[in-house]
């Protein structure tokens, strides 16, 4: 099930950005600045046991109209459920009812995501080999529906 998150979710939310990202993570405490910025953009997604499986939070530019989907992450156990296309569903809702025009986003070449969003409407708007540092590369995409 996709729902926001809520603050109780905070400590899973972090558990998945370990698991999935390893040590290049956001900080734990990012998630409460994200979840008081950005919650109406911040979706979980709850696993058949009870467990958090995976999240995605959208979040405001300095471009006019454009959102970013900041991350978006499943547990490797969880994946190939359809998990990241419903987080990035229910982002893409929450951002088209801010009344935006865009969503962008970065991902690794190497990433697997990279399908999903060019099947969600997604296209490569820019490449940059040294985005989060030296040799680190990401794609830079964009949906467009204003």
């Amino acid at each position: 099930m996709i729902r926001r998150a809520d603050l109780t979710d905070l400590r899973a939310v972090f558990a998945v950005e370990r698991d999935v990202f390893g040590t290049h993570v956001y900080p734990d405490f990012f998630f409460r600045q994200a979840f008081d910025l950005w919650g109406d953009t911040f979706f979980v997604a709850d696993g058949e046991n009870g467990s958090l499986d995976g999240y995605g939070i959208g979040a405001s530019s300095h471009e006019p109209g454009v959102l970013w989907v900041l991350s978006l992450a499943v547990r490797g156990a969880s994946r190939g459920r359809g998990l990241g296309k419903a987080l990035m569903h229910a982002l893409l809702a929450a951002m088209k009812a801010r009344g935006t025009s865009s969503a962008k986003l970065t991902v690794h070449p190497d990433n697997p995501a990279v399908a999903l969003y060019r099947n969600l409407g997604f296209e490569v708007i820019g490449e940059e080999p040294h985005y989060f540092g030296e040799k680190d590369p990401r794609l830079v995409m964009e949906l467009r529906w204003g």
